[in-house]
């Protein structure tokens, strides 16, 4: 691989120690001046003592002037506490009112109108969550504009990109101004489809017109990303995709999406030729609106067909989409956490030389880091200089005094991260859980791996059992049950003695010795958490079950999300943990057999 990181330091030298400090709070002082002049900021519960300490308590802005950035820093950290989501729920409600008016929603988090709203996935059981995002200058947009330009490699042999991501929308927010006229179409959208529409300059008011065009080096049109229905959106990706011979890259938000992709081109590797040896776009579910943008695009290509034909469905052969797609290079999608159990099966269809690539951990909330080695899909680099990202030691009181800084971050320690954004957070808990990795040598900026949710746990008795420690037991016995391709866990009382179920979609055939699984995860578990080895030696817990799906169960549980939850195709996942009723029911459907 060309352009590899130098290895990670384990400590800050002094003149590295002062840039990052530098950087940091001429990012804060940027974002008091820019923010204080919010509604937020002016009405907030959280904020008057900030306020005071500015002298702010009138409703004045903050003087571009008043304050050095060392004291606005000191201010800052003596005075603001830790928020949760909760502390901003009232003031961005208010863009869901009927109606919704301008004037109440303007200057709200951030100066101006947002240019989207961000919507949580939806996916983890919890109520969506919602993110106004506003416009900013490039000095505050780096993050944004490095992933993307990842996202979308240049090629040099004309190759293509095959990019899954959505433009599909929940609602659009319209604010009217004092004449009653809409001011602004905000669309309420996932934090990839907005930033694509930043990117590519596709406001919704201009959605009919995009959804003819075809970015030159996609390989799928823009009509495919106005697709809800999950399969058919990923059926139109592949078969745009197998059309293109130059494939270089294929781009998925999760590890698990590109996996539904392999499996989708595997199970409708006729149809799909044949849609290309005919130049049809078949009449599937949920493309009627975008039907004729997508069949302008696909033209009859026998000799393509042919080609693909001769190659044949060589799912046996490590490596398979090498022979579809001779330069494709590399798979770019989140592959770390609950996302790397897919892995092993991406490998199957794409073979040892293309690499799988993560490109950044992002949430609704923020930018957090970019992807710091290709060859470690969980090592990033925290970004620096778009928002204020602080560290909250998990072994400590869960209080802003505890908070760690980017410059005196401990190697090896475990923090919660913690934001103040340029869309008007302060201090806000992210529940994400990170492990400081060291410190790249070029500017110092800590490198972190991610661990998983903060307070996301099953507990049947007196133990909490965090979604790593799920994790790290099915690792440690997947060789058992054959290769797991992916798996969920949820309490199970069918037994006089409640257990765990660990429900399970295997990649190929069950392994030989899958009977021995159940007592082997029972025993990890034991060896992972101390109180499930002493409530289970008590009697308190039995030993788990294991509950073995149909093929494709993951895949169809992700399109059931998006078909009835509103979920956008471009980003669902199934969390490790699954404790919600209807979501164990439609689970359990599903199984074929206990072990």
């Amino acid at each position: 691989m060309d352009n590899l990181p130098p290895a990670p330091i384990t400590s800050l030298t002094p003149e590295l120690e002062a840039r990052l400090r530098k950087q940091a709070l001429d990012v804060l002082s940027y974002l008091v001046k820019t923010n204080s002049a919010t509604t937020y900021f002016k009405e907030s519960s959280v904020l008057p003592q900030f306020r005071a300490a500015l002298g702010l308590s009138d409703g004045n802005r903050l003087n571009a002037l008043d304050h050095s950035a060392n004291e606005l820093f000191e201010i800052f950290d003596s005075n603001v506490g830790l928020s949760v989501y909760e502390d901003y729920l009232p003031v961005i409600s208010r863009f869901f009112e009927q109606p919704c008016n301008k004037a109440s929603v303007e200057n709200l988090m951030a100066p101006g109108l947002p240019v989207f709203i961000a919507h949580s996935s939806g996916t983890s059981g919890g109520k969506t969550k919602y993110f106004p995002k506003y416009r900013h200058p490039d000095h505050m947009s780096r993050a944004m504009a490095e992933t993307a330009r990842l996202a979308n490699p240049q090629s040099r042999n004309a190759g293509k990109n095959c990019i899954t991501f959505s433009l599909a929308y929940r609602q659009i927010v319209t604010p009217l101004n004092e004449d009653g006229d809409v001011a602004k179409r905000i669309p309420v959208c996932l934090l990839t489809s907005g930033l694509g529409r930043i990117e590519n300059d596709m406001p919704v008011e201009r959605d009919a017109f995009a959804a003819t065009l075809k970015i030159p080096n996609y390989s799928s049109p823009i009509a495919v990303s106005f697709i809800s229905n999950y399969k058919s959106f990923l059926f139109m990706h592949a078969l745009f995709a197998l059309v293109e011979p130059k494939l270089e890259t294929i781009n998925t938000v999760f590890a698990t999406s590109c996996r539904d992709l392999c499996r989708t081109i595997d199970d409708h590797w006729e149809d799909l030729i044949n849609c290309i040896e005919t130049g049809v776009i078949p009449g599937i579910d949920g493309i009627e609106n975008v039907k004729d943008n997508l069949q302008r695009f696909l033209q009859p290509s026998p000799n393509r067909a042919k080609e693909l034909r001769h190659i044949g469905k060589a799912t046996g052969t490590p490596g398979w989409f090498r022979q579809i797609w001779p330069q494709l290079r590399a798979i770019l999608a989140n592959a770390s956490g609950p996302f790397s159990t897919v892995i092993p099966e991406i490998r199957c269809y794409i073979g040892p030389d293309v690499s799988v690539e993560t490109l950044a951990i992002a949430s609704s909330e923020a930018w957090l880091a970019v992807a710091y080695d290709p060859r470690d899909l969980n090592l990033y680099k925290v970004v620096g200089s778009d928002d204020v990202i602080e560290f909250l030691p998990v072994d400590e009181p869960e209080e802003s005094k505890y908070l760690a800084q980017s410059w005196n971050v401990e190697s090896g320690r475990k923090y919660e991260v913690v934001l103040t954004t340029r869309d008007g957070f302060w201090r806000y808990r992210l529940g994400d859980v990170i492990e400081i990795a060291g410190f790249d040598p070029r500017d110092g900026q800590p490198l972190i791996r991610y661990i998983e949710r903060r307070n996301m746990h099953i507990r049947l008795a007196n133990e909490m059992t965090t979604e790593t420690q799920l994790r790290d037991v099915i690792d440690a016995t997947s060789d058992l049950f054959g290769g797991v391709s992916e798996f969920c866990v949820s309490p199970d009382y069918r037994q006089t003695v409640a257990q765990y179920a660990f429900l399970v979609e295997l990649q190929g055939d069950p392994g030989v010795n899958i009977s021995a699984a159940p007592a082997a995860l029972h025993d990890q578990l034991q060896k992972h958490n101390e109180n499930y080895l002493k409530d289970s030696r008590a009697g308190k817990i039995g030993a788990p079950c294991v509950r073995v799906v149909r093929p494709g169960t993951f895949g169809n549980l992700r399109e059931w999300k998006v078909r009835t939850r509103g979920a956008a195709s471009g980003q669902v996942k199934v969390p490790v943990m699954v404790l919600g009723k209807t979501d164990c029911a439609w689970l359990e459907e599903r199984i074929m057999y206990d072990v």
